[in-house]
């Protein structure tokens, strides 16, 4: 399902920015068979549908839903809170978005069709459900009909119970999120957003509906945009989830391609569309604004997800979501960190900010964990221009496994609604839709003994009075709702019933103020200068932020904005600033910046010091002379950020650009000695994966004048000049050199490609006196040498560095790089049987099943018959043979725990101790033994983000196989997934990339141990 289902396992599947690859799973006995299913295009998607069963059964077959009333008296609350059923099924069965409007009534999404939209089919399918289908769905009403609906709900006395219902649109085929404001309403129904007219308001469209957006993905279906929500600017903000890629479309805004997690707005007066933050975590679900206007999401992570400035780039899982929309980011910001409990945490987050619960309630987090069954309570604490996370308790617990809470809000009557979807099912990682179709509740949490009871109202009808007047609810659910009302009609006649309240003492007033005067177009001139110089930060800080999405600061206010940039103190404000400075000219943008950078800035600021950088160089490519004018200032360098987070990025990003002039002069203008070194580093990180012999003499002369100890040769060989080759041949044979630069000049030698190097390779690695450092860097730069003898020099040597095992793996992984390479390999395992084939790891095995041709998997296969991927039919019979071994008698969890060290904790963490090779397991479901079963018989089923490998085969024919840490500038940067040396490698020399469908983890762990192990160690893991 959407985030909360990749909650329990590792989460979707392969990243926007690799495209889909076709399942050819045939496994044995099965060749002749025909098989067929009704979502399938080919008979390769049929056959991986059905045969699923082999990876485990996710839908729990021996439970079944609780009643509603008796699923209520299981809940655990503080002892000053109650919780009530609001709603349950059939009146509402699988809801996945909650919103209340203008009338106080609640909109439901019943999200039915998931997980495969109505009148498509798949042609293409991975094993984490990423699919691909024939076609793409018509926009409504053409197209087939979907079941997913969306009904409203009305409490018609107030007295708390919702005693009439309608459905508002039937037939909506993926629908994830409403919201109301327009005169529309309007639906999120991948891969469009559709505004359905409503101009009389009552919940009933008019008219078919209006495509306003086209291109959301739908590669993922718990995974797609979701969470539709005004700002208080007027735009209209939804998410995106990681595993889809997407292309919007609008009518007045450039294509917007983006692979993964996103917050995204659209301006529905503009028709202008926008991503607002990039990246966040895992799979971000569920977006929120807090009082004032900050805006989170859950990320699908350990923690609560990030706080999201504009025009950020966040943290995302490289080799499954894809890189940044740019490629000069150099960075990314964290998540906000969390002091509590590392449990796995999936999904939405709430603010509570109204008057109802008790004051130790108000202006904390409430996040929803369906994989734990509980709501937590967390509080936000300062952390420079962000926040860090605490823990301090749970709002809701219970020990019914079918909780799956996926959306929370306020209400208007300040209790928290809980929409459950409930359900024994946990993952998306079965394609077959198993999930309980019948089921689902809503839920309210209030001051245990109070009454629900609520006047009626309706915000259509109010006038700019009372609209004022609610502005100043203590429920932050009124003050939206009054300034989607603003927002709607644009009216100038409501500014004198505004200015009064902006003015008021109350800064949340003069916020709210802001907000509303902003939407009635009284956003200009002397407001907008006294807006600058309020008292209040906040209000300062959106002024900025409205200033910035202008695109350009009117002449008459520009000077305030200045001024007030050189004597901020406020670290959110000068966040602000950096992310307005992105946004307007670079006549406008470079002066700011130097007035921001003459305040003591915070270098170890969590936002901050990548913020200024992303303003710099969001300028860069506006007007490059302007910005070099910029850095000719001196007093410009001064600032702590310029030297830890500036000026080697500058140098790196004129490189990248291939403004290889310009960086010439900017390292000419190096302040001093203690900038040099800064500025050649950011010259090497631009220059990695590119030919050196383009850039300028003078730019390499700058960097040999600046770099302190200097490998001699090595930029005449990186710029292709190889009259001194023998000299460096020579200084990398000698001993008593400096082993650094011997390291250094033989890593080149791979970059070089200089055929006169691979001897004296070869030489070092066969020489007892080379150290193990030296012998693993050599073997790693042959790898770039497309040359059949070096595998057979290599096989020869092979006996001779065995008995180092950082020499030996790194070996085996140039014997797997190339074809012929692993041909000279088996030859020696096989025939002359002078290498052991148990010197080979299985990590490293894996590597040559990935290589092409088949003949490679099959020599494998036949060497290692022990490590040949299970086939549907022994992974059956493997789960079923354990869980009938599990039955017949309890295990030891302390001699559990013992073998969970020694057989998983080089890799894994399960409590205190253990590697991080693999996911922390510390925070998954430890209660339900069918899915221990699964991933651990069959790592393959389901790969946490972060853990997938990738395989590229680049054009010379290599093979890489590694963990995708990086991939900025048109640079990959991949690591083994167990230890090695990492490589970097150019888009341009890659030829095609994959990311692999099988675990780094071993399947048949459970082999190897006697039956009373397994107990054991099944024991200490399901301990509760």
């Amino acid at each position: 399902m959407i985030s909360f289902t990749s909650f329990l396992l590792p989460e979707n599947g392969f990243p926007a920015l690799i495209f889909l690859l076709g399942i050819s799973l045939i496994h044995q006995g099965c060749q002749e068979k025909k098989f067929a299913h009704p979502i399938a295009a080919n008979e390769d998607v049929a056959r991986y549908m059905e045969n699923f069963e082999g990876r485990g059964d996710l839908t729990d077959p021996n439970s079944a839903p609780t009643d509603p009333a008796e699923a209520v008296r299981a809940f655990q609350l503080p002892e000053d809170l109650e919780l009530e059923l609001v709603l349950s099924e059939p009146d509402i069965v699988q809801p996945i978005h909650m919103s209340f409007d203008h009338r106080g009534r609640l909109w439901v999404v019943q999200y039915h069709q998931y997980p495969y939209p109505e009148g498509l089919k798949i042609t293409s399918i991975d094993n984490h459900t990423r699919v691909s289908f024939d076609k793409q769905p018509e926009a409504p009403p053409e197209g087939a009909k979907g079941a997913d609906k969306i009904s409203v709900f009305e409490d018609s006395n107030g007295d708390g119970t919702y005693d009439k219902s309608f459905d508002a649109i039937s037939g909506l085929n993926i629908a994830t999120a409403v919201a109301l404001g327009r005169s529309k309403i309007w639906v999120m129904n991948p891969p469009y957003l559709l505004a359905f007219p409503d101009p009389n308001g009552d919940g009933l469209p008019d008219a078919d509906p209006e495509v306003h957006l086209e291109g959301f993905g739908l590669q993922d279906t718990h995974a797609v945009a979701n969470s539709l929500h005004w700002g208080p600017d007027g735009w209209l903000y939804g998410v995106q989830g990681s595993t889809t890629s997407s292309r919007i479309e609008s009518k007045n805004s450039e294509p917007v391609d983006f692979k993964g997690q996103a917050i995204w707005r659209y301006h529905p007066e503009k028709q202008e569309f926008e991503l607002f933050a990039e990246g966040g975590g895992n799979n971000p679900f569920y977006l929120e604004f807090d009082r004032k206007g900050r805006i989170f999401s859950g990320s699908n992570g350990y923690g609560r997800g990030p706080y999201y400035k504009q025009g950020a780039y966040y943290v995302k899982s490289w080799g499954k979501h894809g890189a940044l929309t740019n490629p000069f980011a150099f960075g990314h910001l964290p998540n906000m960190p969390l002091a509590g409990e590392n449990k796995r945490f999936t999904h939405a987050v709430m603010m509570y900010e109204a008057a109802l619960l008790p004051p130790k309630y108000q202006n904390n987090m409430m996040a929803l964990n369906p994989l734990h069954n509980y709501i937590q309570l967390t509080e936000l604490q300062e952390n420079g221009s962000s926040f860090s996370n605490k823990d301090i308790g749970f709002l809701v617990e219970t020990a019914d496994k079918w909780f799956r809470p996926v959306d929370i809000k306020t209400g208007p009557d300040g209790a928290v609604y809980i929409a459950d979807w409930y359900d024994s099912r946990l993952s998306h990682v079965d394609p077959r839709d198993t999930w309980h179709k019948s089921s689902g509740r809503i839920y309210r949490i209030k001051p245990f003994g109070h009454a629900i009871n609520m006047a009626s109202f309706d915000f259509s009808k109010a006038n700019f009075t009372e609209l004022a007047t609610w502005l100043q609810h203590p429920n932050k659910w009124f003050r939206q709702q009054a300034l989607r009302q603003f927002a709607d009609r644009k009216d100038k006649n409501a500014l004198p019933e505004l200015l009064p309240l902006f003015n008021s003492e109350d800064p949340q007033d003069a916020l709210e103020a802001l907000w509303a005067i902003h939407l009635s177009n009284g956003f200009t001139g002397d407001f907008v200068r006294q807006a600058l110089q309020h008292p209040d930060p906040h209000v300062q800080m959106w002024t900025i932020r409205l200033l910035g999405d202008q695109k350009l600061i009117p002449d008459d206010v520009f000077p305030t904005f200045l001024q007030l940039a050189t004597k901020h103190s406020s670290p959110e404000v000068i966040s602000q600033f950096a992310s307005t400075i992105k946004r307007i000219p670079t006549k406008q943008a470079l002066p700011a910046l130097e007035a921001l950078l003459l305040l003591k800035l915070d270098p170890n600021d969590p936002d901050i010091p990548l913020l200024i950088w992303w303003a710099m160089e969001s300028q860069i490519a506006n007007d490059l002379s302007l910005v070099l004018e910029w850095w000719d200032n001196s007093a410009n360098w001064q600032n702590p950020i310029i030297k830890s987070h500036l000026a080697g990025r500058m140098v790196q990003r004129l490189v990248m650009g291939n403004h290889y002039e310009a960086a010439a002069d900017f390292l000419a203008n190096s302040p001093n000695e203690s900038f040099d070194q800064v500025l050649v580093n950011g010259f090497y990180e631009g220059m990695v994966g590119r030919d050196l012999s383009t850039v300028p003499p003078r730019l390499l002369e700058e960097i040999a004048a600046k770099e302190k100890e200097t490998t001699p040769f090595q930029l005449e060989l990186k710029s292709g000049d190889f009259d001194h080759l023998p000299d460096a041949l020579q200084l990398v044979r000698d001993e008593n050199q400096s082993l650094k630069h011997r390291l250094n000049l033989i890593s080149l030698f791979g970059e070089v490609k200089a055929p006169a190097t691979v001897p004296v390779l070869l030489d070092l690695i066969k020489s007892g006196n080379s150290p193990s450092a030296l012998k693993q860097a050599a073997i790693h730069s042959l790898k770039h040498f497309n040359q059949a003898e070096i595998g057979k020099e290599m096989a020869a040597i092979y006996p001779g560095i065995r008995g180092d095992s950082y020499v030996r793996e790194e070996a085996i992984r140039l014997f797997s790089s190339r074809p012929e390479w692993a041909n000279a390999f088996f030859h020696e395992i096989t025939e002359t049987k002078v290498i052991h084939k148990e010197d080979v790891p299985y990590q490293l095995i894996k590597n040559f099943y990935a290589m092409e041709p088949g003949d490679i998997k099959r020599k494998a296969a036949q060497i290692w018959p022990e490590s040949k991927p299970l086939d549907a039919a022994q992974i059956n019979e493997s789960i079923k043979h354990w869980k009938e071994v599990v039955s017949r008698d309890n295990g030891n969890a302390v001699a559990g725990k013992q073998l969970f060290v020694s057989k998983c904790g080089s890799c894994h963490r399960l409590g205190e101790g253990g590697g991080d090779i693999g996911p922390d397991l510390s925070g998954y479901d430890r209660t339900n033994l069918d899915y221990w079963l699964l991933h651990t018989i069959n790592p393959n089923a389901d790969i946490r983000e972060g853990y997938e490998t990738m395989k590229l085969t680049l054009k010379d024919g290599r093979i890489v196989v590694g963990k995708l840490v990086k991939d900025e500038g048109g640079i990959k940067y991949l690591v083994p997934p167990m230890g090695g040396k990492g490589e970097f490698i150019s888009d341009a020399d890659i030829r095609n990339i994959q990311l692999n469908q099988t675990s780094i983890m071993p399947e048949r762990l459970f082999e190897g141990l006697q039956e009373d192990q397994v107990r054991d160690l099944l024991a200490y893991i399901l301990k509760p």
